[in-house]
């Protein structure tokens, strides 16, 4: 993958008061994005976030949730928030699919349908497709 695919500011999609949501650099669930707090510091998510943090949070999820519904249709969407590589507050979005999606000839299958989505394979996508789904969730978000 290209150097801008792993160049997390390169990613952000949409940037709110309190958090940032930026496409996850690994695309094998389609649309996989992450939402990150904006201010630094060891932060439990249930704990330690505000009340301005955590009902913002309630709105972001919901427009990552209908941008992807709008683009992408997913089956359900796992969410999690596990910190054991990166420590800094952040949530993982991570749309499921029953069936395969198409997006510029790339399909995108859901290795682990009816499973946990860990683990899960690399998946190294075009820059070309990479960006269109950039391009599409951050139109949505941003609308």
């Amino acid at each position: 993958m290209s150097e801008a695919i792993h160049n997390y500011e390169a990613n952000l999609l949409c940037q709110y008061e309190n958090w940032g949501v930026y496409l996850h650099e690994n695309q094998t669930y389609l649309g996989r994005t992450y939402i990150a707090l904006a201010r630094g510091g060891e932060v439990d998510p249930f704990t330690d976030t505000t009340s301005d943090e955590q009902s913002e949070l309630l709105v972001v999820v919901s427009g990552i949730k209908s941008a992807l519904d709008k683009l992408y249709q997913p089956d359900l969407l796992n969410y999690a928030n596990l910190r054991n590589t990166w420590q800094h507050c952040h949530w993982h979005v991570v749309p499921r699919y029953s069936m395969s999606r198409v997006v510029l000839g790339h399909t995108f299958e859901d290795p682990n349908w009816g499973r946990n989505y860990a683990p899960y394979p690399d998946t190294v996508l075009s820059r070309d497709v990479y960006e269109r789904v950039k391009t599409d969730l951050a139109t949505e978000l941003n609308n």
